[in-house]
């Protein structure tokens, strides 16, 4: 059973920052979630598993970047990912003309669209 480990308040502010929610707190238990914090530096986290909601890169030694360095490597890489599903769960998805097009010829025939001409 992990042990809680204590956060100072202020802590908890700045690794918020980082994208961490409340419920995260209760992760931290010293050896497989933990924190490290410099004046200069800021702040970051130890989570090598990535049991708490952080969602940018850590290191192989398991370590995110300082917050001071503002790394969003992968909030940045993954961006373009995250605006298409969001579109396609969001139900407003227009398809494309060529697939309407092809879809409506299968059910109406070829007298569809741009076929006024040959009339």
């Amino acid at each position: 059973m992990m042990e809680d480990m204590k956060i100072k308040e202020e802590y908890k502010t700045l690794l918020k920052t980082l994208g961490l929610k409340d419920e995260d707190f209760e992760r931290f238990d010293g050896k497989y979630v933990s924190y490290e914090h410099d004046e200069k530096k800021g702040i970051r986290l130890y989570d090598p598993h990535y049991r708490t909601s952080y969602n940018e890169y850590i290191d192989i030694d398991g370590w995110s970047s300082w917050s001071k360095e503002k790394n969003s490597f992968m909030a940045d890489l993954l961006k373009p990912t995250h605006e298409e599903v969001a579109k396609k769960l969001s139900g407003n998805i227009k398809p494309d003309q060529e697939i309407i097009d092809v879809e409506l010829k299968k059910k109406f025939g070829e007298k569809i669209r741009g076929d006024k001409d040959k009339r």
